[in-house]
């Protein structure tokens, strides 16, 4: 008995290794993004996340993660701008 390939939800078929890697490269940036500069590592992770779910690879942690980071980072921005102005 041969194993079948996994197939989407819908029907459509196999989808492209490019999704897989899509979503698993938006959930590291995402989660090193809540850590190590987040500012840049938060867009590129919903970047990636949208082109999962473009080739069809749904990836709500990734594009939640890089939301997160990139609040983050920007909050880490404002009160380090803020703490340099109020000395």
């Amino acid at each position: 008995m041969s194993q079948q390939p996994y197939e989407h939800a819908s029907g459509a078929g196999p989808l492209p290794p490019e999704a897989g890697k899509a979503r698993t490269a938006s959930l590291v940036l995402g989660i090193v993004g809540i850590f190590f500069l987040g500012i840049v590592l938060g867009p590129l992770a919903i970047m990636q996340a949208n082109k999962a779910e473009r080739l069809g690879e749904r990836s709500s942690a990734g594009r939640v993660l890089g939301w997160i980071a990139t609040i983050l980072g920007v909050a880490a921005l404002v009160f380090g701008i803020l703490r340099i102005v109020l000395q």
